[in-house]
């Protein structure tokens, strides 16, 4: 899907993408702004891959740039009528707008399809980048949370062109 005024596309991710969201979701930062912050072993993160890639209850979109590179991940883990989003760029592509833009078209997509009715972030308080993006993506703070022992802001997407 691409969406020329968000100037991203997204791609549903499939098997063999397995290896590069692992790497980015293994990149240091990513885990650092992760709930558990420990690298994730390869062969755990296939097991978990190939169970969630095309399930009713996942949504993994690969993010492209506008040259079709891929540069990160949106995915959503849904939850009855709620979807949680979680979203990471690679570490030369941050910074750049992608992030907003990414997690906008995405949550664009999951409502569109009908695949939720409620998009929820969760975002660390010692991630104020993170927020944002969200808040740029169209997600307003809707109040706090302790996920993990972490205090986090928990935020849901207003939808809108924005």
């Amino acid at each position: 899907m691409i969406d020329a005024a968000l100037g991203v596309t997204l791609r549903p991710a499939h098997a063999e993408d397995c290896r590069l969201l692992w790497e980015w979701r293994n990149d240091p930062d990513t885990r650092a702004a992760s709930f558990g912050s420990e690298p994730i072993p390869f062969e755990r993160h296939r097991a978990w891959f190939e169970e969630h890639v095309g399930s009713s209850d996942t949504r993994i979109w690969v993010v492209l740039d506008p040259a079709g590179n891929g540069i990160g991940y949106v995915r959503f883990q849904i939850r009855g009528a709620e979807a949680e989003v979680s979203v990471a760029l690679g570490r030369n592509e941050r910074g750049k707008g992608y992030g907003s833009k990414a997690i906008r078209a995405a949550s664009n997509k999951m409502l569109s399809l009908g695949l939720a009715q409620k998009l929820v972030a969760l975002v660390k308080k010692s991630n104020p980048g993170s927020r944002r993006s969200f808040e740029r993506a169209g997600f307003c703070l809707f109040g706090t949370r302790t996920v993990a022992g972490e205090e986090s802001w928990e935020m849901v997407y207003g939808g809108g062109p924005g």
